[in-house]
């Protein structure tokens, strides 16, 4: 197999089971992250400055147009008193870290310490006085019922619900009420324990009306989170998916295959947001395996996560499943429902590095 051009960038190849694996090297150990540091460094590197620094092309404004690709009319924004970017053409959008990430292709690591040594020598900041960043609200959680596991299981094609009800006794997996365009909705909601994101879908499968889309995540949501991260606790394999979907079938494919007391489980709303560099700690010294999803997008986000993960001390890889399966999903779907047998084992392989 070919080997990784530079540390944390995946290498693809198939395996004598004809599946796909991308692997990333195990990260070597690493100095952790001076929490207080990368803090005062955020609050006091604003955006713009960091631009100029850079020397990116336009001028940084509230709404501006991204530096970082051709953009016709502005659709780049700054705010938060200049800590946070948003490009609302892709969704990318990010602090300090992750503009420096971008602006100059270094690792997760090198951005954080180099953030850190411009902000050795900054002015002060100045006092902010903009409005804080909307908070995320919940809908009431409702302990979904047992018809509730069932609808969905039937609606998703899955042989039974066991993940979906491990999702729920992990504090994950929640019912709502939702409104949709003045409709009451009877919807699913994954979250994990430090309730920093949140995404419902509606029970019944249909797009939501009001932003034409299957998958809500709530406003003030932070789209780097990796709902899931909060509630890995002391298991040593994590299973890194993409929507909520995925990370409902991975632990239902963990119970098939008796590893759900050992396998967690998050996923990332979204494949164009990186990992929030404040829950990369979450992962350090686990096995994460990353399951990527057949398409663009997804082939774009595994290498990135994968990066991140390393230089957090994780050891990394991960899979890209056969043709016809696009999905974890798809694959518990073709699972046998008499023996419950699926398709194929999307944890082999996979040692416990504790």
């Amino acid at each position: 197999m070919t080997a990784p051009s530079r540390p944390g960038v995946l290498s693809r190849g198939l395996d004598a089971a004809g599946v796909r694996h991308v692997h990333a090297p195990e990260a070597a150990a690493r100095q952790p992250i001076d929490r207080s540091a990368l803090d005062r460094a955020k609050e006091t590197v604003e955006i713009a400055g960091l631009w100029r620094h850079l020397g990116l092309p336009g001028e940084p404004r509230r709404s501006c147009r991204s530096p970082f690709r051709r953009d016709r009319r502005p659709s780049f924004s700054i705010f938060a008193c200049g800590r946070l970017w948003k490009d609302h053409a892709t969704g990318d959008a990010g602090d300090a870290v992750s503009f420096l990430e971008r602006a100059t292709g270094c690792s997760t690591a090198e951005a954080i310490a180099r953030l850190v040594d411009i902000a050795g020598t900054a002015p002060a900041p100045a006092p902010c006085h903009a409005p804080a960043p909307r908070e995320l609200t919940f809908p009431p959680l409702l302990v979904p019922r047992i018809i509730d596991l069932a609808d969905l299981q039937h609606l998703r094609g899955w042989p039974l619900f066991a993940g979906i009800e491990t999702a729920h006794r992990r504090g994950m997996f929640w019912t709502c009420r939702k409104i949709d365009n003045g409709t009451d909705r009877l919807a699913w909601l994954l979250t994990d324990s430090a309730r920093r994101a949140a995404q419902v879908r509606r029970m019944d499968g249909q797009r939501w009306e009001k932003i034409d889309a299957k998958a809500w995540t709530l406003a003030g949501s932070d789209g780097g989170w990796p709902i899931g991260c909060a509630d890995i606790g002391n298991r040593p394999i994590v299973a890194f998916c993409e929507g909520g979907p995925d990370l409902l079938a991975v632990l239902t494919l963990a119970f098939l295959h008796d590893r759900h007391h050992r396998v967690a489980a998050c996923f990332m709303a979204g494949a164009s947001a990186s990992i929030s560099a404040d829950a990369l700690a979450y992962f350090r010294g686990k096995r994460v395996r990353i399951f990527e999803h057949r398409d663009t997008a997804g082939e774009r986000a595994g290498p990135r996560w994968a990066q991140q993960l390393s230089e957090a001390g994780a050891a990394v890889d991960g899979l890209r499943l056969p043709e016809p399966f696009k999905d974890l999903s798809d694959v518990l779907a073709a699972t046998d429902a008499e023996h419950l047998e699926p398709p194929l084992d999307v944890f082999s392989g996979m040692e416990c590095h504790t």
